[in-house]
């Protein structure tokens, strides 16, 4: 047994140089097809290593001491491999760096969009690559204190946020081994999330803020674990952080405030009042950008790009009504986890990552930074489904910038190997439950 551990850790050496090796191939820019074909590539790649990794240390033995210690420099390394990448995948960080800008001018962030002409003495060349001049900035209030903080530091420089998000990447791994220990499961199980690509390309190729939301709501997590399982006043300030730097971390809240009471709940709604309060001299145009976002972006989701193409052919709000049918059904997801919610820290932390996971299916859009948000639910839970979304998802997401004929066709190959494999583990665990009551014995 102990023979096999040691083999099985050992693996893990070759397994995840050769995970890095694919991290830096994603920067190698290829005459093929550019940036998107090297990153895929390379995605690719370290995807193939990342879940025979993972598989290692599923085998029902206990690992040597040293293999997670090896999993945690690896994530480390990486993480600053994938900073290397000569530029961020995603336009998102020109936005975070002009909403600092502008904020340490002492200009509310909410009132004016990027364009507006009381704007332009603020213009540099960080202005320019900005996306939708034209929409308010949709980042909640901790999220600007980050920008603005950011910004401060180091005026213009986008490596400033890629460094500052990858740290908060690695801190969230050491929470995560903090919840495993304290959920009596192996610590060696953070590899699920450590050398998982999605996150290690999202938030230090990508350079998204969620890395910072993440990191507060597994804190959240963590707090509350050393209240027995019931949430105070730390716990509170921690996910009203989360919330408040990215709005998923809200689906969170109800499950929170059942445990703790309405102590939590005073202690979550006063620390998200003081953060917003800086911003409020922008009255009703604090909500313009998400109002604009929520009405108009649908990019890479799934049922709801279902229900908004049937609905288009009976009514011309078809996405309003889409929009809301989603979040009634997101909505009633949440109440019923809430209800039924069980005692403990997993529970707490299943019913989080559930409702994390019916808003990445039933809404829009489902952006592979998104996706992230329930990749730290593979440490404790593997459904094939969520495993193969990290895949997917990056997929069919960039890969329509080299086949933008076949942005369809790969969206919904994608999505239909995620759901068939959703459908298949309900009707094995339904098929198994019929078993397991077949075989017991009847009362006389």
């Amino acid at each position: 047994m102990k023979q096999g551990a040691d083999l099985a850790a050992l693996a893990l050496v070759p397994l995840g140089l050769g995970i890095g090796a694919a991290v830096w191939a994603m920067q190698l820019v290829s005459s093929h097809g550019g940036w998107p074909f090297a990153y895929l590539r390379g995605y690719l790649l370290a995807w193939a290593g990342y879940v025979p990794a993972g598989i290692l240390t599923l085998r029902g033995r206990r690992l040597p001491r040293w293999a997670p210690v090896w999993i945690v420099v690896a994530a480390i390394g990486l993480r600053a491999l994938a900073l290397s990448h000569p530029l961020p995948l995603s336009t998102d960080v020109w936005r975070y760096l002009w909403d600092g800008r502008v904020a340490n001018a002492g200009i509310n962030p909410y009132r004016y969009p990027p364009h507006a002409p009381e704007l332009k003495p603020l213009r540099d060349d960080n202005w320019r690559p900005i996306n939708y001049k034209h929409v308010l900035t949709i980042y909640p209030a901790f999220a600007q204190m980050v920008f603005a903080g950011l910004a401060r530091v180091h005026p213009g420089d986008a490596r400033a946020y890629r460094l500052a998000f990858a740290l908060c990447d690695v801190g969230s791994v050491f929470v995560l081994l903090a919840l495993l220990r304290r959920t009596g499961r192996p610590p060696e199980h953070v590899i699920w999330y450590a050398w998982c690509p999605l996150p290690i390309g999202e938030f230090g190729a990508g350079t998204h803020v969620d890395s910072v939301a993440v990191c507060l709501l597994l804190l959240s997590f963590s707090l509350a674990a050393r209240a027995q399982s019931r949430p105070g006043a730390a716990s509170a300030v921690a996910l009203a952080a989360s919330v408040m730097t990215k709005g998923f971390a809200l689906l969170a809240a109800p499950f929170f405030i059942r445990r703790g009471g309405w102590r939590f709940a005073a202690w979550f709604a006063a620390t998200c009042l003081l953060l917003v309060a800086p911003f409020l001299g922008a009255g009703d145009r604090l909500f313009d950008g998400l109002f604009t976002y929520l009405g108009a972006w649908k990019v890479n989701a799934s049922l709801f790009l279902l229900a908004n193409w049937l609905l288009q052919r009976v009514t011309s709000a078809h996405f309003l009504i889409a929009r809301l049918a989603s979040l009634a059904a997101v909505v009633a997801v949440v109440a019923m986890l809430a209800w039924r919610q069980r005692p403990g820290l997993l529970a707490l932390m299943g019913s989080t990552f559930t409702a994390l996971a019916a808003q990445l299916l039933l809404g829009a859009p489902t952006m592979p930074w998104y996706v992230a948000w329930v990749a730290p639910a593979l440490c404790w839970w593997r459904p094939p489904a969520l495993v193969a979304l990290t895949l997917t998802i990056t997929v069919q997401y960039y890969a329509r910038w080299l086949y933008p004929d076949l942005g369809h066709l790969l969206l919904w190959l994608g999505y239909s190997l995620v759901y068939a494999l959703l459908i298949g583990q309900g009707a094995w665990v339904w098929l198994q439950a019929r078993s397991a009551a077949a075989k017991r014995p009847s009362r006389p």
